[in-house]
């Protein structure tokens, strides 16, 4: 047999207290779960501005870089053997005095002669400049050559120097040029009446 079982008023006020509080629990672990949303969204934004725009970490200044000392080219032709003074004759160094023509020479200087061009010998302008005050063209500015001579060996006089200097242009090397430079072609090439001729013209460049 079934028994009624009829409910106190003070049961009835426990279980919607109960209910209450379960409620009121779930809410307040809603409230912190969108407390916590709301802090992470403002970490992701904290590299923003109050305006909305993105900060930008600062970069550090470059810093500059000395490039490399690029090293100056040798005065050398491309497969040219770097040779050795050559002993010199009487008759190589010649007179103390030119007996050339400085007007030929000059034209020998700006063109030399097919037949001498085919010997090996290279014109003297493509690497001598002789203006006064020029620098290096290819080899060293031939300007005042004739004063300079003069003192470059006290064994030889200024027109024996320059005449060495053509025929054999590898026993006297000017500094900062080095051995090789200039083609060692000009005896064989020349007639020593054209040598003679270019040794006059040296001599009166200013």
């Amino acid at each position: 047999m079934l028994r009624h079982v009829r409910h106190s008023p003070f049961d009835r006020s426990s279980r919607g207290r109960r209910m209450s509080e379960a409620l009121s629990w779930r809410l307040t672990v809603a409230l912190a779960l969108i407390g916590l949303g709301l802090l992470a969204a403002c970490g992701d934004q904290s590299g923003s501005t109050a305006s909305g725009q993105p900060t930008v970490a600062p970069t550090a200044a470059p810093t500059a870089t000395r490039a490399p000392t690029a090293v100056p080219p040798t005065r050398v032709r491309p497969g040219a053997q770097v040779p050795t003074p050559e002993p010199l004759t009487t008759e190589e160094i010649g007179p103390a005095e030119s007996s050339g023509d400085p007007v030929a020479g000059a034209q020998l200087f700006a063109s030399l002669p097919p037949e001498a061009l085919s010997a090996g010998a290279v014109t003297c302008s493509s690497c001598h400049h002789v203006e006064p005050g020029s620098g290096t063209l290819v080899g060293p500015s031939l300007s005042g050559v004739g004063a300079r001579a003069a003192t470059r060996d006290p064994n030889l006089s200024a027109a024996q120097y320059l005449r060495v200097s053509i025929t054999h242009p590898n026993n006297y090397i000017v500094d900062g040029f080095t051995a090789g430079a200039m083609p060692a072609t000009f005896k064989e090439a020349l007639t020593p009446a054209q040598i003679e001729d270019l040794v006059a013209y040296m001599l009166t460049l200013p």
